[in-house]
């Protein structure tokens, strides 16, 4: 029988913040294909939602990248009240294919940017609520124990 080598244990983390000046269409494409490198050569995923000056960001990956891309986060002066919402271990990636999608209002779509999609001001509380119910899951799952 053939071991197959441990994959790192991925996390999911949520935060939201509100930025410190409007973001315009060029700013924000520099900002988020810079974030998809970055995020890439971490084997981070996920998705960043941007509406009423705000942002929410899905992440998740492996904890050390993780853990180095919060405090990054926390750090970035183009942001402030900057508030971890869930962090929790997954299965499974929700957003396995996009080193980062990109969400906003329908303005955007006229840019044509790669893994955009629009979303309404509901669809921020939604994936709130995804989260908190994923991160409750993980923290009621029995633990295997292995002798």
């Amino acid at each position: 029988m053939e071991l197959q080598p441990l994959l790192p244990a991925i996390e999911g983390l949520l935060y939201r913040s509100r930025i410190v000046n409007r973001i315009g269409p060029l700013h924000m494409f520099l900002l988020v294909e810079r974030a998809r490198l970055a995020n890439q050569a971490e084997g981070i995923t996920g998705q960043l939602i941007y509406l009423d000056h705000s942002f929410m960001e899905y992440l998740e990956g492996p904890a050390a990248a993780l853990d180095a891309l919060w405090h990054n986060l926390k750090q970035d002066p183009r942001h402030y009240d900057v508030e971890l919402l869930a962090r929790f271990p997954l299965m499974q990636r929700r957003c396995a294919n996009w080193p980062l999608m990109f969400s906003s209002n329908a303005y955007f779509q006229q840019y044509q940017m790669t893994g955009f999609s629009a979303v309404q001001p509901g669809d921020m509380e939604a994936l709130l609520e995804d989260c908190l119910e994923l991160q409750q899951a993980a923290l009621t799952r029995p633990v295997a124990v292995v002798p």
